[in-house]
C-alpha cells in the first residue's frame, strides 16, 4: 500500500478532480491506498468536500489544524499519522500531476529513500521562476546536493527516512538535503507540470527570504550542530587573526620607529576586530557546553542502514 500526504489551505475547487486523478491512477497501477488530507486552517468549504470524498471511500482520511500552521507542519502531521512503507506528497492546487506516480515508484523500486520531482517545464510566471532558479542553484551550491527543484512538493519517501528527519518552518523543502545529509539515497527525476486551474498560489516572494534563512538553519544544523566550535572557532579566528595582523603592522611599522600609534585609527580597529574574535570564540565554547550536556537527550545524527548483532 502506498500512502499520500496532501496539505489542504483553501483549495475547495481542486479537490474532488484531485481525489478523482489519484483514485483513477492508482486503479490502472492495481495499488492499494490511503489519502490523508491535512486541512491547514482552510477557511473555504475545503473540509465539506474532504468530508465527503471521505464518506464514499474508507481510504481517505483527514486531520484538520485549528488554524493555518504552515506547511511544513501539515506535512509532519500527515507523517505521523500514515501506515504505509510509500509515502507521497503533492500539492492540492493540481499542478502535480497524479500520472507521474508509476515514475517515483519505480525509482523506489531501483533503490532511492527519497525520489523527488523536477518541474522543468515549469508553466508558472517568471516572477516565480526566475527566483526559484536563482534559490536552487545557491541551495545547491551551500548544501552539496544538486537539484534542479528544491521547491517541487511532489515527493515519494521511504518511511524509515520519515522516522529520521524532522521538518518545521519552512524546511519542507529541504527534506532531500536533510536525507542526504543522514545518508540515504536521493533522487530527482523530471515530472509533467500543470498550470494553475483554480485560484491563486499561496506563496509569496517572501518565501525566498525566508527559505534563504532556513537554508542556513540546515547548513548549520547539518554541519555544525555537534560541534560549533568548529563554525565560531573559524569566525572568530578571522577576526582575531586580523586584528592581530593590523596590530603587528602598527607596532613593527610605526611603534618601534618612535611613531605614535594610539591616535591611529588603524589601532582602534585592531583592538575591535580582536575583541569581537574572542568574544565569537566565546560563544563557540559555551555553544560545545550546551551541546555536551543536551547531546544525550537528542535524537542520533547518524542512520544506521542494517546490523547484525541482537539487542540485548
Amino acid at each position: 500500500m502506498i500512502s499520500i500526504v496532501i496539505p489542504v489551505y483553501n483549495e475547495n475547487e481542486s479537490l474532488l478532480e484531485l481525489y478523482s486523478s489519484i483514485d483513477n491512477i492508482f486503479k490502472t497501477i492495481g495499488e492499494k491506498y490511503e489519502i490523508i488530507f491535512v486541512n491547514d486552517g482552510s477557511t473555504d468549504c475545503s473540509q465539506e468536500i474532504i468530508d465527503k470524498i471521505a464518506e464514499n471511500n474508507d481510504s481517505v482520511h483527514s486531520i484538520v489544524f485549528r488554524r493555518n500552521f504552515g506547511k511544513s507542519a501539515a506535512l509532519n502531521a500527515g507523517f505521523e499519522n500514515v501506515s504505509c512503507d510509500i509515502v507521497f506528497t503533492m500539492d492540492a492546487d493540481l499542478q502535480d500531476d497524479p500520472s507521474e506516480i508509476p515514475k517515483f515508484i519505480e525509482e523506489i523500486e531501483k533503490g532511492a529513500d527519497l525520489v523527488t520531482g523536477w518541474k522543468k517545464n515549469r508553466l508558472d510566471p517568471l516572477e516565480k521562476t526566475i527566483p526559484s532558479k536563482i534559490f536552487n542553484a545557491i541551495t545547491s551550491k551551500m548544501s552539496g546536493l544538486k537539484l534542479n527543484d528544491y521547491n517541487c512538493g511532489f515527493k515519494c519517501y521511504r518511511k524509515e527516512l520519515l522516522k529520521e528527519i524532522d521538518i518545521y518552518g519552512e524546511m519542507h523543502r529541504f527534506t532531500p538535503f536533510l536525507a542526504h545529509k543522514k545518508g540515504f539515497n536521493v533522487k530527482e527525476i523530471s515530472i509533467n507540470h500543470r498550470k494553475r486551474k483554480f485560484g491563486r498560489s499561496k506563496f509569496g516572494f517572501e518565501r525566498y527570504a525566508r527559505g534563504f534563512f532556513d537554508l542556513l538553519t540546515v547548513v548549520f544544523i547539518t554541519n555544525y550542530l555537534t560541534r560549533p566550535l568548529h563554525l565560531f572557532g573559524a569566525i572568530g579566528a578571522v577576526f582575531l587573526g586580523s586584528g592581530v595582523l593590523v596590530f603587528l603592522y602598527l607596532f613593527l611599522g610605526r611603534w618601534i620607529f618612535g611613531q605614535s600609534i594610539g591616535t591611529s585609527p588603524l589601532f582602534a580597529l585592531s583592538i575591535f576586530s580582536m575583541g569581537i574574535g574572542a568574544q565569537i570564540f566565546v560563544v563557540g565554547l559555551l555553544a560545545e557546553l550546551v551541546v555536551h550536556n543536551k547531546e544525550r537527550d537528542r535524537k542520533k545524527n547518524y542512520s544506521i542502514l542494517s546490523k547484525d548483532i541482537e539487542n540485548r
